[in-house]
């Protein structure tokens, strides 16, 4: 018989059949002990069972790697987080970097929409999905080769980009603590971008996603589980 479980841990609620429930909460890793559970009732939007979530605590040991409820980075939700890399190449390389990444880490390189073809921006997939699934697109971190200057010019060094919601701040805000715009905002397949330094030297883009967040990223989820 279909059931809905509630994690009285952490208020994940899953649906199962009676002999497939999984031994721990898929959210917090609770054992199944922890589960409360109601008949099925078509949805679990429609279920009786509702468990609040955990508080933050702020004096929780950063080293605990236990299940804890996230930080709340609101209100500027993605701001600052890791997003991609990016690597160059000297014009007409294109070919040699492809090889050299195909054939020693096995990743799928894919030119990007209206690149020039002799010399492409390309979208590298370093991962798969799954034990037994090799995606075109990754699952794991992803990247561009994309050709940076002519042979003998200045390779430049910012290799990854960081999320932004502002440049114009951000810019602003690198300056008054210690570092540098190296370029100023520009425009690259659609997307706005500027390059910066750090007070100890280290280059990198900034990428503004202000229009983009999903609405997931900033409104609660409500977490459906298996239906």
């Amino acid at each position: 018989m279909k059931k809905i479980y509630t994690c009285f841990a952490c208020g994940f609620p899953i649906a199962f059949e009676e002999t497939e429930v999984p031994a721990h909460c898929p959210g917090c890793g609770a054992p199944r002990s922890q589960f409360l559970e109601e008949p099925w009732c078509g949805s679990i939007e429609k279920r009786r069972i509702h468990v609040d979530p955990p508080e933050v605590d702020p004096n929780r040991d950063p080293f605990d790697i236990s299940f804890h409820p996230a930080k709340d980075f609101a209100p500027l939700k993605g701001h600052g987080r890791t997003r991609r890399w990016v690597m160059g190449y000297q014009e007409g390389q294109a070919e040699e970097m492809r090889s050299f990444y195909q054939d020693i880490f096995g990743w799928d390189i894919i030119e990007t929409e209206n690149s020039d073809p002799e010399n492409p921006t390309m979208y590298c997939a370093t991962g798969p999905g799954t034990e037994d699934w090799e995606p075109r697109v990754c699952s794991f971190e992803y990247g561009f080769l994309t050709p940076y200057a002519k042979a003998g010019e200045v390779k430049p060094a910012a290799s990854f980009v960081l999320e932004v919601k502002d440049i114009e701040e951000t810019l602003k805000k690198t300056v008054e603590f210690g570092g540098k715009v190296l370029k100023e905002r520009f425009t690259w397949e659609g997307q706005d971008y500027a390059v910066i330094e750090d007070s100890e030297g280290n280059q990198f883009y900034i990428w503004e996603l202000k229009d983009e967040v999903p609405d997931y990223c900033i409104n609660p989820v409500t977490r459906t589980g298996a239906q």
